[in-house]
């Protein structure tokens, strides 16, 4: 049962930050960069070192590569949960 509250738990943590990481005013432009230039010239990049060289949150580095690397629906829900499991922040480390 635990592991079922854990799990949900996950779940409204990572809606909470990709909904925090859309409603930043740079967003969209920092995708769009990203998406065009930076994943076609390091398509391995980590979010950690996109961040650096960004100089943006980690967590919105981690949501812009869970997203434009098709890792991600673009909407989080109860079913996202089981195309991610086990899955934390610590998996999007390089």
């Amino acid at each position: 049962m635990s592991q079922t509250r854990s799990g949900l738990q996950k779940d409204e943590l990572w809606k909470l930050l990709t909904e925090t990481v859309r409603a930043l005013p740079m967003y969209k432009h920092h995708k769009h960069f990203v998406e065009d230039v930076m994943l076609k010239e390091k398509p391995n990049i980590s979010s950690q070192e996109l961040a650096v060289q960004l100089d943006i949150t980690l967590g919105e580095a981690v949501v812009l590569l869970d997203e434009l690397r098709g890792e991600g629906t673009g909407a989080v829900g109860a079913s996202d949960a089981s195309k991610r499991p086990g899955r934390t922040l610590l998996d999007f480390g390089g």
